[in-house]
């Protein structure tokens, strides 16, 4: 049976009324680390509101599909919808926003608690969200490789390639011969046909 590991983009969620950073127009300059450094309060208002939007979301048809045949996913959304679906082996290289932690003390707290105060109930530092930051590094990135050369088929989906994450994953890929499947339109529908159509097969 061929093994299919699934990358997915912000274009995954499209269906489940959460927009994509191209239809958010400067928040990609506003999840850096140097906004964050400057701006925290501000920064932490967008989170807040991404976070209403995220809380409310549901997992759409690609999400639910992914879950059904046990595909890995490694998410660069920070929405948590694979998880909400029901997709147990989800490695979110890029975070979510179900925790903050303290840098100084080494506490974490439920994301929720930066609608009272964003500094630590301990030590007052400002707390740091769960979420790599443009200008961060990505600790789960060799994970990801480990993950993607397990695999028959890479199915790359709702990515725009903006970040150079999701272009050297692919890379990686193509260069150990897995064959790469993308959707970029539709994820509702094109990935549950998809997957039916390669189980199926197997």
């Amino acid at each position: 049976m061929s093994k299919v590991v699934a990358l997915t983009g912000a274009g995954i969620s499209k269906a489940s009324d959460i927009p994509t950073f191209e239809e958010l127009g400067d928040l990609r300059q506003k999840l850096s680390r140097s906004y964050f450094e400057n701006y925290p309060i501000k920064f932490y208002e967008i989170l807040k509101k991404f976070k209403d939007t995220v809380r409310i979301a549901k997992p759409n048809e690609a999400h639910i599909a992914l879950a059904k045949y046990d595909i890995p996913v490694i998410t660069m959304n920070i929405d948590s919808l694979h998880k909400k679906a029901g997709s147990k082996d989800v490695l979110e290289i890029h975070g979510n926003l179900e925790t903050v932690f303290c840098n100084k003390c080494n506490r974490e707290y439920d994301f929720d608690v930066i609608y009272d105060s964003i500094y630590c109930k301990n030590c007052k530092s400002i707390l740091n969200p769960n979420v790599v930051l443009y200008g961060d590094m990505i600790p789960n990135y060799f994970t990801a490789i480990d993950i993607i050369s397990s695999a028959d088929i890479l199915l790359v989906v709702g990515t725009s390639f903006y970040t150079s994450t999701s272009s050297d994953l692919v890379y990686r890929a193509k260069s150990l011969g897995i064959k790469v499947k993308i959707i970029n339109e539709r994820a509702e529908e094109l990935v549950p046909e998809f997957l039916e159509k390669v189980m199926r097969k197997d």
